[in-house]
């Protein structure tokens, strides 16, 4: 996962809720008659993010630095370069890129559905560009991997638009991040010592516990990796990885909802950061499967 899923993180974070307006259940929405209409509604948000992706290609990933060449990276072997974090970094940096884009395009007047479908085919086509210019990087290459990671990610948003009431109002996924000592300060996207990924399930979303006291329980499967990179040799002579199932607090139904009037457009904010982001220390966790290896090599 590269500088540009952070800086994406708060841009779409802020904006999701700074335009959100309420829109009337009695009214059909027209949808997007194809996707050259839904890019001309929507040009300055997809041009933003392309001039974002091109000026850190350029300045950080080292585009145009090597020949094109494809890179085999794996994917959560303990042999790989961070043990798999990286893949749930572009699954979820790609998921947040399409959940943007279905919003804004949204917000233009157009059907959810609609919106959910040509936000895919265009994150879609926006992570294809990383990735082809990563071929010519000297640190990267392209990586089939990658591209399989960004779909799944993209395709999670879209089945959440088009089945709400099944995924919208259930499934989350999110990233926690706690610095690790390795990296010596705040970096949330390349410590994957730090990361840890979520996909949650909130009782809240389902019909039968909506009235009950268990809408205020989240389920969650996560997985992290640690060790894998050379920052980490002074600390641990270890790769290790977890998987992990636990049970936490729906901050939205404790908190953000029921006093979202007091709460203003902060509470709407923080709600919203939520939703992406989960909060350390709320939860109640279980490793399920721990892999550990010796690093032989200093």
């Amino acid at each position: 996962m590269k500088t540009l899923t952070f800086l994406l993180i708060h841009f779409i974070l802020c904006l999701q809720y700074l335009h959100a307006q309420e829109t009337s259940k009695d009214f059909v929405l027209p949808d997007y008659r194809n996707i050259t209409e839904a890019s001309t509604e929507n040009w300055l948000e997809l041009a933003g993010v392309f001039g974002g992706i091109t000026y850190l290609g350029a300045k950080e990933w080292e585009w145009g630095s090597s020949s094109f060449k494809f890179n085999e990276e794996g994917w959560f072997g303990m042999d790989t370069g961070s043990g798999g974090a990286d893949k749930l970094g572009h699954l979820y940096s790609s998921y947040v890129m399409a959940e943007f884009l279905t919003h804004r395009m949204s917000k233009k007047g157009f059907s959810i559905e609609s919106s959910a479908k040509y936000s895919a085919y265009l994150s879609w086509g926006l992570m294809l560009y990383v990735e082809v210019f990563d071929g010519y990087s000297a640190d990267h290459g392209f990586s089939y991997e990658d591209l399989i990671a960004n779909t799944t990610g993209i395709g999670v948003s879209y089945l959440k638009a088009k089945y709400p009431n099944l995924l919208g109002d259930t499934l989350d996924l999110r990233i926690e991040y706690s610095p690790s000592k390795g990296m010596k300060g705040f970096h949330p996207v390349t410590d994957y010592s730090g990361l840890k990924y979520l996909a949650v399930a909130k009782l809240s979303g389902i019909d039968m516990f909506k009235n009950t006291p268990l809408k205020y329980l989240e389920f969650q499967i996560g997985y992290y990796s640690r060790g894998f990179k050379k920052d980490d040799r002074p600390f641990t002579d270890f790769k290790t990885t977890e998987t992990f199932v636990g049970i936490s607090v729906n901050l939205s139904e404790l908190i953000f909802k029921p006093y979202r009037k007091k709460l203003g457009k902060v509470g709407q904010y923080a709600n919203t950061l939520t939703q992406y982001i989960q909060v350390p220390d709320i939860s109640i966790r279980e490793n399920i499967k721990s892999r550990s290896l010796l690093v032989t090599e200093q």
